[in-house]
């Protein structure tokens, strides 16, 4: 039986998280927990996106979501925005959630690195990391 950490629900929106993001903070009276640009990510990207969002959380009460910028090699469309985020408990965990989620499905980011994003054989996009 795989034992996750966590999960939350992470959205991809085209350039324009941090705007995205002060609007709900204003809406739902709540809070930009972190923000991280892809500049300061084991990501690599052209110059010109090293200030889009990699990674941003934001809370309002109960309500918690991740958010990012997308990229010109990932595009996101409406409905294609949305990823289940889970934190595996360890590495073991990670790549068999990884490989049965992977049957049938795409691998978008292998995993490496403790992340890796995949859309499952239902067309559900999936974003594992370890702790």
């Amino acid at each position: 039986m795989i034992s996750l950490k966590s999960s939350i629900l992470t959205s991809c929106f085209p350039a324009i998280v941090k705007k995205r993001l002060l609007s709900y903070k204003s809406c739902l009276d709540g809070e930009i927990v972190s923000m991280q640009i892809f500049a300061d990510s084991p990501v690599e990207v052209p110059g010109e996106h090293k200030n889009r969002i990699f990674n941003a959380e934001f809370h309002a009460e109960e309500v918690r979501f991740m958010a990012s910028d997308d990229l010109p090699s990932h595009q996101v469309s409406r409905g294609r925005n949305f990823a289940l985020f889970m934190i595996c408990s360890d590495k073991e965990e990670q790549a068999t959630l990884f490989a049965k989620l992977t049957e049938g499905g795409k691998v978008t980011f292998p995993l490496e690195n403790g992340f890796g994003m995949l859309t499952d054989k239902f067309g559900i996009q999936w974003m594992l990391a370890g702790e």
